[in-house]
């Protein structure tokens, strides 16, 4: 008899990140370069919504500090997509719009289900 590994704690925790509630310590705060913003992303998908929303430099501020990778690595525990979002906090030829983007993707990519 052969055991398989089963996948279903990785799905649950892949939900949980996307679409889930993590607590405020480990959410996510848009808080911009003047500390004037309190918004609070507590998951991926509110994260994509509220980045679509703040202005370039609250953006452009948390990017060029690591904010995106270090709470990918630390609050979201994907060392894969903080990796990614390292490689363009690094890119200082994208405006904040491709920025976003590519981040929006790379999440996307990894906690979307295909239609």
């Amino acid at each position: 008899m052969k055991l398989a590994q089963s996948n279903a704690e990785r799905k649950r925790h892949k939900r949980k990140y996307a679409l889930g509630e993590l607590g405020e310590d480990r959410s996510f705060y848009f808080r911009g370069p003047r500390g004037q913003l309190n918004l609070r992303a507590q998951n991926l998908m509110l994260f994509v919504q509220l980045a679509e929303g703040v202005d370039d430099d609250t953006w452009s501020f948390h990017l060029r500090h690591g904010d995106y990778s270090r709470w990918f690595r630390d609050g979201i525990k994907d060392e894969a997509l903080a990796e990614e979002a390292a490689q363009i906090e690094k890119n200082s030829a994208l405006d904040p719009r491709s920025s976003r983007e590519r981040i929006k993707q790379a999440i996307e990519l990894r906690y979307t289900a295909p239609a």
